[in-house]
């Protein structure tokens, strides 16, 4: 018996494989369910969904990622073994009744899975083409995944049938029974409710964990992606002179030296992004007859757009929901970070606005990253979340299946047969021994040993987000914290500002001759400049934190222990307080900053741009007045 039994499963798992193999290479449904199918039909619900289970292992190991259907294949098995206890495979008519019914809903279950974790399917056997024109592309792939799958269970249970008159001997669990009582009554066994109970219960806070945990991650990755995007969008804006705008964007501004020499920097930036940036892009936009357009300006990606090209937003869904906040005036936010797939793949955008010497929105910047990597990592996570969610699973169920027979239907079949002979014989039936065991310990090892590989690499891409996001929020020239940590202060300050706790001070720094160094000496020197400045700041305000928020112009916000010593610290700085020396031999040595302070005050400002805008003019006097005492305009 136990040489029969592992013969059919041996069989079961090739067969299996073999059309497995079959299904993906011709790219069609061929008999899919076939080896899993026989040995549950054979050997009853655990032997079935290990088959499937080890054939998928077997193909998640070649590199297949269709391991995350395996819930798909365990309620194909629990529908066989149901079938094979109710008198489903007697007829051919009931099978392929059944079959086409238990195919079509869990091809519409594959195919939302599929659809919903973003892995490709297998190609049907059906196009699109043939459904009717009031059916959508999306609409249309579900029933063919349907189709396809009740086809595929069909043909399976049809050869279930057939072996069943056949070769009735195949079979080592009862094919006919219809779940009735001696008394001709219908009862469902209690290890099937129970069976059933705890697959729910497990599918739904598997799934649940699931998505749970991919949300969590998914976010994470797109956050930081989005800091990136944001941080060279605001270092490509500061490339754009404003002053240029209105000659670029006039009528044959496409042929001026300002747009030739924009275009030169644009690229440059481009270049020298080292491939983080995939698309590079300048755009105008507005409204003609009702409809908003846009136009390109610049685009050094080498996507083919030139200077002029415009289209309409209204007939690309990329802009359903930006194109509003494009075309608004009077909305001057950074539009995105927006996530696409389309024909240029993953895609995250930012587009921040540009502005000319009025003020007034005139143009974007739009840096896309490329988020295929990502996407392709956050699929790769998702299969192993999944793999170990569904062996978890799968022991799960073993064990329970194992408890619920060995310590509870085993007994009372032995009690029942007790009774009975008691009936008959008027006599305690000789040599009956009733025992259990207990087999949670060795699952509890089983599923920490899962979650410590699942909490593991969970660490692991934590660890990794964090770096990045580090990186996304520092300066890489001079190492104080760039534009993007800026904007999360002031939000953090303006939270303070409303709870009304707020003491805090801005002061401003501007470098004095950056101009002068990188036009007589180069940028190089003008970067040597930059580091210098940024470490006498944060040598002298060593306790708060210091922001490069443009090319030359940095901001520290005083909190804390600095904000009490002010006094103290704006005397250290004094000495810098001057211009340039240009008759130096290396003047790019010299420290020289104008430096405006304002300090928070709750009666007078309403906001944290308030007390920016004081410092601000602080600044800019003290910068005048250092001028003047040199001697220069």
């Amino acid at each position: 018996m136990q040489k029969n039994v592992l013969l059919r499963f041996a069989a079961g798992f090739f067969i299996q494989l073999l059309f497995y193999y079959l299904s993906f290479t011709t790219g069609h449904m061929v008999l899919l369910f076939l080896g899993a199918i026989l040995t549950a039909a054979s050997l009853g619900l655990l032997p079935g969904f290990l088959v499937a289970l080890s054939a998928s292992l077997f193909g998640f190991a070649a590199g297949n990622v269709r391991f995350f259907m395996l819930p798909i294949d365990f309620i194909v098995v629990f529908a066989t073994v149901y079938g094979a206890r109710h008198g489903r495979f007697v007829t051919f008519p009931r099978a392929l009744a059944y079959g086409l019914g238990v195919g079509f809903l869990t091809g519409l279950a594959g195919w939302g899975l599929g659809t919903v974790l973003a892995f490709p399917l297998s190609t049907p056997f059906l196009p699109v083409s043939v459904l009717p024109a009031w059916v959508s592309a999306e609409q249309g792939q579900a029933c063919i995944s349907a189709v396809c799958h009740a086809v595929d269970l069909a043909a399976d249970f049809a050869i279930v049938t057939a072996l069943v008159r056949c070769a009735p001997a195949f079979f080592l669990q009862p094919m006919n029974c219809d779940g009735r009582g001696a008394d001709g009554v219908r009862r469902v066994p209690i290890r099937w409710k129970i069976l059933v109970y705890m697959s729910v219960a497990t599918f739904f806070a598997g799934g649940v964990l699931f998505f749970l945990v991919r949300g969590v991650y998914r976010q994470q990755m797109i956050d930081t992606y989005g800091a990136v995007a944001r941080n060279f969008v605001e270092s490509a804006s500061l490339v754009v002179n404003e002053r240029e705008l209105p000659i670029i964007l006039a009528p044959g501004g496409g042929e001026t030296p300002e747009y030739r020499e924009l275009f030169a920097r644009i690229r440059a930036f481009y270049q020298r992004s080292d491939n983080i940036i995939r698309y590079l892009n300048v755009y105008t936009v507005g409204e003609k007859d009702g409809r908003g357009y846009a136009m390109t300006i610049c685009d050094p990606s080498w996507t083919g757009y030139k200077y002029g090209r415009t289209f309409w937003m209204d007939e690309d869904p990329y802009y359903d929901d930006i194109g509003a906040q494009m075309l608004d005036e009077k909305d001057n936010r950074l539009i995105g970070p927006v996530i696409s797939k389309g024909y240029w793949g993953w895609l995250i955008t930012i587009y921040k606005p540009l502005y000319d010497p009025d003020g007034k929105k005139v143009a974007f910047v739009g840096v896309d990253l490329d988020m295929s990597q990502a996407m392709r990592e956050i699929r790769a996570l998702d299969a192993k979340i999944l793999s170990m969610e569904f062996i978890i699973f799968a022991l799960l169920l073993a064990i329970i299946y194992t408890f619920i027979t060995h310590q509870v239907i085993d007994p009372v079949k032995k009690l029942q047969g007790m009774l009975l002979y008691f009936r008959e014989h008027r006599e305690k039936q000789p040599g009956v021994v009733i025992a259990s065991g207990d087999e949670f310990e060795e699952l509890y090892k089983d599923i920490t040993d899962s979650q410590d590989i699942i909490l593991g690499d969970s660490a692991q891409l934590q660890d990794y987000l964090n770096v990045i996001q580090r990186m996304a929020l520092r300066d890489e020239l001079t190492g104080v914290q760039n534009h993007t940590a800026y904007e999360n202060k002031i939000s953090e300050l303006t939270a303070v500002i409303t709870a009304g706790t707020a003491e805090f001070g801005i002061l401003m720094a501007d470098m004095n001759g950056l101009k002068f160094v990188n036009d007589v000496y180069g940028h190089e020197k003008g970067d040597l400049a930059l580091q210098g400045m940024s470490k006498v700041l944060c040598d002298i305000f060593e306790h708060s934190p210091v922001y490069r928020i443009g090319g030359d112009e940095f901001v520290v916000i005083l909190t804390g222990r600095d904000y009490m010593n002010r006094e103290a610290l704006l005397a250290k700085l004094k000495p810098y307080e001057r211009v340039r020396d240009r008759t130096a031999d290396e003047p790019w040595i010299e420290v020289a900053m104008a430096t405006g302070l304002a300090l928070y005050d709750p009666l007078a400002d309403r906001s944290y741009t308030d007390t920016f805008n004081r410092a601000d003019e602080a600044m800019y006097e003290n910068k005048r007045c250092i001028k003047a005492a040199a001697g220069e305009a």
